[in-house]
């Protein structure tokens, strides 16, 4: 079947890829299970094991475009099952009838008011044919929307480990040449917290980039004291530091920290929605499987980069082809200028492919998947047409 991607699902690629074309020839499902190394603890649930789907599609001149399909339990509107029934049936469509169901109604004239609710399925389907078109092109996914690729991104040091710890993982990913160190709060006392910044700032020194992600742990009054506490230290942001995002410009009147949106994209209808209102406002912490829609994605890209907010692209702990995917549209939003939160594949025992998508030196390498990168040894084919 032909498909003409310039058009597909409200994406539009640049001209120079405008007479993009596709034949397609086959389509592979694959569902993983890959072990934690230890149970990962999250906000609305604990995993002992990271589920998902892998989907290959080719088309009739070899080429093979790779992508991931993995709800995050517990922060997804879709379950596993649910997205291998929803992505089963777009692909029958697409390979018998040569039909791709799109996020948007395209005969509608209220756009994004009328729009679906997201779906993990469509966003992976939609990836894979990104894949497929790039492989064909020689180029990265996020080229063809964006422009030119880098080779790496930088990557920001996670450190999610208890207070006692902070120091010594801020040291050592310094010394594994992290530039950037992002640290989980609000999970203790807020004045204990505080402190343990300081401390990190000292241990790291002034050249260090230092973000912190609260959650939405804390109300108005914590935050405030928090932040006037770490205000100080120069931190780049705060994630979500408020239960009540409207709040978030009073917090940054009283202590001078800008913040970042992360799960509040997540509930946006609108992503051309104007941000002007939240002063203080320093990223959009963006992560595509969350988004759960290409169109969206852009959306929110393009708006951070007319407002100077940073597109801070993160993962929900996908395997190594969906960091892969994330690394190489990142490689063409922010380039090597931003450093995105990609540092999750440490928790993993196992991955999707041969060669990990592993972090040297803080960077992370935007290098295209092929079928033969791949592991399948921790996953079976549900679907083949």
């Amino acid at each position: 079947m032909d498909l003409h991607p310039p058009n597909f699902a409200e994406i539009t690629l640049l001209p120079e890829f405008q007479d993009s074309s596709l034949e397609l020839k086959s389509a592979r499902l694959y569902k993983f299970s890959l072990p934690f190394k230890a149970p990962l603890v999250l906000k609305h649930t604990t995993l002992h094991q990271r589920e998902g789907l892998i989907l290959i599609l080719t088309d009739v001149n070899g080429h093979a475009g790779i992508s991931e399909i993995s709800p995050l339990p517990g922060f997804s509107r879709e379950t596993l099952d649910t997205a291998v029934l929803n992505t089963t049936m777009i692909l029958e469509k697409m390979m018998s009838r040569g039909e791709f169901v799109a996020h948007c109604n395209p005969s509608s004239e209220d756009g994004w008011e009328n729009i679906a609710d997201p779906s993990v399925a469509s966003y992976g389907v939609e990836s894979a044919i990104l894949s497929l078109l790039a492989n064909s092109r020689g180029v990265n996914p996020g080229a063809l929307i964006f422009g030119e690729s880098s080779a790496k991104v930088p990557i920001n040091g996670l450190i999610r480990g208890s207070l006692s710890d902070w120091v010594p993982e801020a040291e050592r990913l310094v010394s594994k040449g992290f530039k950037t160190i992002k640290i989980k709060v609000g999970r203790i006392n807020s004045v204990l917290e505080a402190r343990g910044i300081q401390d990190v700032r000292k241990a790291v020194g002034s050249e260090i980039s230092l973000r912190l992600d609260s959650n939405r742990s804390w109300d108005l009054a914590t935050a405030i004291e928090f932040g006037q506490a770490v205000e100080p230290v120069n931190i780049e942001y705060i994630e979500e530091p408020l239960q009540n995002a409207v709040e978030l410009p009073r917090f940054f009147d009283a202590c001078g920290v800008h913040f970042a949106f992360d799960e509040t994209l997540h509930h946006i209808i609108d992503p051309t929605i104007s941000f002007d209102a939240y002063t203080g406002l320093s990223a959009l912490v963006l992560k595509p499987t969350l988004i759960a829609s290409t169109a969206r994605f852009i959306a929110l890209v393009k708006q951070a980069q007319n407002k100077g907010v940073l597109p801070v692209l993160s993962s929900s702990f996908e395997s190594d082809v969906g960091l892969t995917t994330l690394a190489q549209l990142a490689g063409s939003i922010s380039g090597e200028n931003i450093a995105v939160g990609l540092d999750t594949r440490s928790v993993f025992s196992a991955g999707t492919c041969k060669i990990p998508a592993s972090i040297q030196e803080g960077w992370m390498s935007t290098r295209s998947l092929s079928t033969q990168d791949l592991d399948l040894s921790y996953c079976e084919l549900l679907h083949e047409n």
